[in-house]
């Protein structure tokens, strides 16, 4: 049993904490963006979320489908 305390209280918003923490780094350029937020949009089954790079402009993209 895991005892890390993530902020948000909806399984989504444990899931967007998760990646704001551990996918800081840019996949196209490697900037570490500390500050960055990822967004989280769900529209029917689908789950998207999306981070846009602050030195590139690169987007980085998670999809789900439920």
């Amino acid at each position: 049993m895991s005892t890390t305390n993530r902020s948000g209280s909806t399984p989504f918003g444990r899931l967007r904490a998760h990646y704001e923490e551990s996918r800081a780094a840019c996949p196209a350029c490697g900037h570490e963006d500390t500050e960055g937020e990822w967004r989280v949009t769900a529209a029917g089954r689908r789950v998207e979320y999306r981070h846009r790079c602050p030195s590139c402009d690169a987007v980085d993209t998670l999809e789900f489908s439920l």
